[in-house]
């Protein structure tokens, strides 16, 4: 199945970040094995749907020759009534006609067609997307157009960050594009993504967008009052009188918005971002990556962490000194790969955020991804033998101790799939994080090359990393002389425009680090009494 279908698709389906049931609920944003299934539930409708309308086709067929043979004797008496009518043949078949005819005519009107069809569909539906699911796909698609600055105009005909792709959007893809910006209030956004909408109406059937929810009406006030909400009146007033539906009543509606200010009802700062984040993305988007900029890698071989590196060292670029960022390149083969894909997929649930105010794991609209944590408890043999071949090259590759946090997160991006900028120490206190000490280290492995988006952004560091399959980021948390929190880390996902993005995290804690890297400095930004046992 081409990505672009899958894009589509993406963007007209989502997600509930917010249902209660959501383990029951389809994964129709971030999971592409949910969107194929959803294409093929796609398919069975429309078949349905046309399987439906073949016998709505049928019984109007019928009724048309009904019509026809009703019409005959009325053309032989046209213009002849009174010497048709003497024909005692002609009275007899029309009273007949009259009295019998109708009454199998008016059944046959009564008679319900497709019912077994509708039935279906109704079923159908029980497992298709909800209003949450569209919410969660807007979303993916206005952070999309925000973090890379594109246009809405460029975007509904098929134009990505200078990707052409072959899928379009509709007036009413547009229009609902328009009323999420304008709920959220970006108002400017929300013109531009209505502007399309009224443009694309032009060359589409209005009786088919009536039926399906969006008139010419609806697109011309809603886009009206974002324009007078963005400051554009005059623009505003103009549209409305110019359209023949409102006429000389432009004036007043454009009175009634400006005293009726709308209130935004979507809140998106739970996973905006600041401006440098945006920088850094847009920055490793196709638009810019053409642009000549000045290296600040230092290539060389590790061969010192572990003595195993001797006989295979890695090749790795340095990135940042302070703090200590590095790149690996080729750390992973390619079967190994593809073994952590079947692996992880039985266990792939949405990946959820740890909430330091409330001590516990939960969904947000900061994270849109699937994870899963391995090796699980059902994970075969062979493949933990993989995993624990992971783990030696990873303490091979930072030369830390990894004996506490053995597990790994196998992450999976889909359409708009992004993480905002956060840090990943915790700074609160847990009874995990008493046994074993924050954060200290990240190592994050590529697992495939993304078509499109997704890469790392260190808005603090400015610095931006594409993935690159095989190959696995490694930084420290904590400075390696105090233990301090370093906030230069703080690090997001940027949002992935098509495709998939696979990764997979391995964090290291402190304390298995204590007699490795002794503190040589005291910490002057942290707290230890957050993550300390009270003694008495």
């Amino acid at each position: 199945m081409s990505s672009v279908v899958l894009f589509v698709v993406s963007f007209i389906l989502g997600l509930s970040w917010i249902a209660e049931g959501y383990r029951d609920h389809k994964n129709y944003v971030t999971s592409v094995e949910e969107k194929m299934d959803l294409l093929e539930k796609d398919r069975e409708l429309i078949i349905v749907l046309d399987s439906y309308a073949t016998e709505l086709n049928e019984k109007i067929i019928m009724l048309k020759r009904i019509v026809k043979e009703f019409k005959q004797p009325l053309e032989k008496a046209k213009n002849r009534e009174e010497e048709y009518l003497s024909n005692p043949i002609n009275s007899l078949s029309l009273l007949l006609q009259m009295h019998e005819d109708w009454e199998p005519v008016e059944k046959l009107l009564k008679q319900p067609v497709g019912q077994e069809k509708i039935a279906l569909i109704e079923k159908m539906r029980e497992d298709l997307p909800v209003e949450n699911d569209l919410m969660e796909a807007n979303q993916a698609m206005f952070r999309i157009l925000h973090t890379y600055d594109l246009e809405p105009k460029d975007v509904s005909a098929g134009l990505i960050d200078e990707v052409q792709y072959s899928g379009k959007m509709s007036a009413s893809d547009c229009f609902t594009m328009g009323m999420f910006s304008f709920k959220a209030g970006s108002y400017q956004l929300a013109s531009k993504w209505l502007s399309a909408a009224k443009d694309l109406l032009v060359d589409q059937p209005r009786k088919y967008h009536e039926v399906m929810g969006v008139t010419k009406a609806d697109v011309t006030l809603l886009l009206a009052r974002s324009l007078i909400a963005s400051g554009n009146v005059s623009n505003a007033t103009d549209i409305l009188m110019r359209d023949s539906m409102f006429g000389e009543a432009g004036s007043a509606l454009t009175l009634h918005f400006l005293r009726n200010t709308p209130k935004p009802s979507i809140n998106l700062e739970s996973w905006e971002s600041d401006e440098s984040f945006y920088q850094l993305c847009r920055s490793s988007s196709r638009r810019q990556m053409g642009e000549s900029k000045p290296s600040r890698l230092h290539c060389r071989y590790n061969t010192t962490t572990t003595p195993f590196l001797k006989l295979a060292p890695f090749r790795m670029e340095e990135l940042s000194l302070d703090p200590y960022v590095v790149l690996y390149h080729n750390v992973l083969s390619d079967p190994e790969i593809e073994k952590l894909k079947p692996m992880s997929k039985p266990f792939l649930e949405r990946a959820k955020v740890f909430r330091v105010e409330k001590g516990s794991d939960e969904i947000a609209p900061s994270r849109s991804a699937d994870g899963a944590w391995l090796p699980h408890q059902d994970t075969d043999p062979d493949d933990l033998e993989v995993l624990r071949r992971i783990g030696r090259r990873i303490k091979d590759l930072t030369g830390l101790n990894t004996r506490s946090g053995s597990q790994m997160q196998f992450l999976k991006y889909g359409f708009g799939g992004h993480f905002v900028p956060h840090y990943d120490y915790f700074n609160s206190k847990t009874s995990y994080l008493e046994r074993v000490g924050d954060r200290i280290a990240t190592v994050l492995f590529y697992l495939n090359n993304v078509d499109h988006g997704g890469a790392t952004a260190f808005p603090k560091l400015n610095l931006v990393v594409p993935t690159q399959k095989g190959s696995a980021l490694f930084w420290h948390n904590l400075d390696r002389k105090s233990y301090d929190y370093d906030t230069c880390t703080f690090h997001g996902a940027c949002p992935l425009i098509s495709g998939t993005k696979l990764v997979m995290t391995r964090w290291i804690y402190e304390l298995d680090q204590m007699f490795l890297i002794p503190a040589v400095l005291p910490p002057r930004r942290r707290n230890f009494s957050k993550s300390l046992l009270n003694p008495f």
